[in-house]
């Protein structure tokens, strides 16, 4: 009887190949893609189940239950910032990277983890409309969004979380002895014992503290560190940290009440949040719409009536093929909050 071998290694694919799944998964280039982009994508993968397979196997071993070792081995290396050393940032480096947490994964099933130290070094990750409350080993709470993966590693002398994609809020336990550091792509927050959401969308980490203080700044310009306070927010890119934003605390939600409040950011951004719990992906097909300033509350368990409100404020037109919902403008729309 002929053995039947994986799709891998049926038709393994060539570097070019792989490095485009990479770029697109881990790097981030789905998040930054229009509609076309997608498109040109999904076509791309149904050209050879080669490449579906191997698509499907990275976008899952995000989410695999044995992946926070595998994070630790290259987390630090992963080029989520330009300060990273010019050999980190070689397209196939990133190719190189994805495969060595595949197969980080495949050996740390064949070891006994040790409970000592693994107590407070764990990967969560939440899937599209799932969210997640976590008991942190210092005694902290994680509760994360939806479509969102954080790396905890806790040491005798500091406890560091990366936020890799989507949104948490952080209710710290006090410990002087152990800063609590939280890194996504853009920034770096620093705090003691508090209460603090970070939310990354795309380019932009939004901080926004309901307790305490906090100290943060651009993950690449630790120079330019600014203190926000409960009743704050403040939005950070890779190199710069805007102005601080007052809010109010008393009528403050968020996506923990199944809310999502924005004020004066592009729609692409709001997209983001709303992908986290849409059935189909949605996207800005053209400029214009991705850079339309939007405002307001959308209840994040209704998202058709907020496209719909959305298309109605700014004259956008909705197309829905099944896979994916493309918002389009008209040309004729303004600046409105909800």
């Amino acid at each position: 009887m002929k053995k039947q071998c994986p799709l891998g290694e049926q038709h393994p694919l060539s570097e070019k190949e792989e490095e485009r799944i990479y770029r697109w998964i881990v790097h981030g280039e789905a998040e930054k893609a229009d509609a076309e982009a997608w498109r040109q994508y999904q076509n791309w993968l149904q050209e050879s189940p080669a490449r579906a397979h191997k698509a499907s196997q990275v976008d899952g071993v995000w989410n695999h239950p044995e992946f926070e070792k595998a994070a630790r081995l290259i987390g630090s290396t992963l080029p989520l910032d330009t300060a990273t050393p010019r050999r980190y940032r070689n397209p196939w480096y990133l190719a190189a990277a994805a495969a060595g947490f595949l197969v980080a994964i495949t050996v740390s099933l064949l070891q006994p983890s040790n409970p000592s130290t693994d107590a407070g070094n764990r990967l969560y990750a939440t899937e599209r409309q799932q969210t997640s409350r976590n008991a942190l080993a210092d005694g902290s709470t994680l509760d994360m969004s939806a479509q969102s993966r954080v790396a905890v590693d806790f040491s005798e002398r500091e406890r560091r979380i990366r936020l890799y994609d989507g949104e948490a809020r952080f209710t710290v336990a006090k410990d002087r002895q152990r800063p609590f550091v939280v890194e996504s792509r853009q920034a770096s927050v620093k705090a003691l014992g508090t209460v603090f959401n970070v939310d990354q969308r795309g380019d932009i980490t939004e901080l926004t503290v309901l307790e305490g203080l906090v100290s943060a700044h651009p993950l690449n310009r630790p120079d330019k560190t600014q203190h926000v306070a409960a009743g704050e927010r403040v939005r950070i890119s890779g190199n710069a940290i805007g102005p601080v934003q007052k809010f109010d605390l008393h009528n403050y939600s968020d996506w923990l009440q199944g809310l999502v409040q924005v004020e004066n950011i592009r729609l692409e951004e709001l997209l983001v949040e709303f992908n986290r719990y849409s059935d189909t992906p949605l996207i800005a097909g053209d400029r214009h719409t991705r850079n339309l300033r939007v405002g307001g509350t959308f209840d994040l368990k209704d998202i058709h009536t907020n496209l719909q409100i959305l298309a109605t404020l700014h004259g956008l037109t909705i197309s829905d093929s099944g896979d994916e919902i493309v918002l389009r403008s008209n040309g004729n729309s303004t600046h409105s909050s909800l």
